[in-house]
């Protein structure tokens, strides 16, 4: 009964987990515009951050997938442009092939019609002939018995028993009779693989226009994919550029110091202005400002910003430049370099009254994505005091 339980609790989450994914999956589908216009809004607010924020990632994954079916789309428009190619190749091999039986079967037909002359000719001379017969016996016997004759091979050979025609005349006239025979299958054969290869010719041509209007529906899906993404990849930099600036809002808004800047130098106090000024920026790993900053690329733009040219350093190097100064003798503007047990891996700028201004992140998996990881005010007190490593001057 207990395993019963157990494996329909597990059913009913893992059915509710696949609801879940289905609903978040179809939860922007045809609702593009819609979505564009509401994230990409210059007054996008916090309320709206997560949903635009999955928004922006189905965008991404349309973009993405509308990129793979951009290249399958123009991989299916090459293929049909060879078909049309193909196609067209046989088209005009058939073309040659049947102008060139025309020609033939031309050939033949004026050879059979000499032939039929030549038939012509003979049958006047057997007309010749029967009159004269006709005349000695004064009787049409002859001209019926010749009439019932089926072919002229048969014509000659009922003259030839009437002892009217000569071997060769008998021969001649079964000659022309098969030639005539043979040149009409021929021309017969011919024609019948004429027909068969003008059929072929229509079906190719057929396939043609096939492929020619496919080529032509594909290249419209083509237009239409990547219409759409242009219109994705100009809406996620949209909605890029309004989560970006309600961030900022709210870095202005939510990222403060109400404190100053202590008392020291006109330098160290310029360093450590100029570092307050970018609270709420967010950490890009390696970044150096002036819209990301890593914590010592805020180190770098600060110092040069109050017009102490530095070189650009990881925390290790800065720990080991300028001149070390104890914690007693802290003035805005100096380095605290920290280390968590294996080498200097962070540095912030002290500005006074025990705080100190850094670009707090989570190192090199951290590119600008957390609001939370920023530039920002911390207490050089408690679990910061254990983790220093050192005190630089740099200027």
């Amino acid at each position: 009964m207990k395993k019963a339980f157990i494996l329909s609790l597990a059913f009913a989450l893992s059915f509710s987990l696949m609801q879940s994914k289905t609903i978040q999956a179809d939860e922007f589908s045809g609702k593009e515009d819609e979505y564009i216009s509401l994230c990409s809004s210059a007054t996008l607010t916090k309320s709206k951050e997560k949903v635009c924020k999955r928004f922006n990632k189905y965008l991404k994954n349309k973009t993405s997938n509308l990129k793979s079916s951009i290249n399958n789309s123009k991989a299916d428009i090459d293929k049909t442009s060879n078909n049309i190619e193909e196609t067209n190749k046989k088209v005009e091999e058939l073309t040659d092939r049947i102008t060139e039986l025309l020609k033939q079967i031309e050939y033949y037909k004026v050879t059979i019609q000499n032939y039929q002359n030549e038939i012509d000719t003979k049958v006047k001379q057997i007309g010749s002939r029967m009159y004269s017969m006709q005349s000695t016996y004064n009787t049409n016997a002859f001209i019926s018995y010749l009439l019932e004759s089926k072919s002229i091979s048969d014509l000659y050979s009922r003259l030839a028993s009437l002892g009217q025609l000569t071997s060769y005349e008998k021969q001649l006239a079964e000659e022309i009779e098969q030639k005539k025979k043979e040149k009409q299958e021929q021309v017969k054969a011919m024609t019948e693989a004429q027909i068969k290869l003008a059929e072929e010719k229509k079906k190719q041509k057929e396939l043609a226009n096939h492929y020619i209007e496919l080529k032509a529906q594909q290249q419209k899906q083509l237009a239409e994919q990547q219409q759409l993404k242009s219109k994705y990849n100009s809406a996620q930099s949209k909605v890029d550029a309004a989560l970006e600036a309600m961030y900022e809002r709210d870095r202005a808004s939510r990222v403060t110091y109400s404190g100053t800047v202590g008392k020291g130098s006109a330098t160290g106090r310029a360093i450590a202005s100029a570092a307050l000024t970018q609270l709420g920026h967010r950490y890009y790993w390696g970044a150096t400002g002036p819209t990301y900053y890593d914590c010592s690329g805020l180190v770098y733009w600060a110092y040069n910003k109050a017009g102490i040219g530095i070189g650009r350093l990881t925390a290790a190097g800065y720990a080991a430049s300028g001149k070390s100064v104890s914690r007693a003798s802290l003035s805005p503007g100096d380095v605290i370099t920290f280390s968590y047990g294996s080498g200097v891996a962070h540095i912030g700028i002290y500005i006074g009254n025990d705080h100190f201004v850094h670009a707090s992140g989570r190192g090199s998996s951290t590119h600008g994505q957390d609001p939370n990881q920023c530039v920002k005010v911390a207490t050089l007190s408690g679990r910061w005091t254990s983790f220093v490593h050192n005190y630089r001057r740099l200027y």
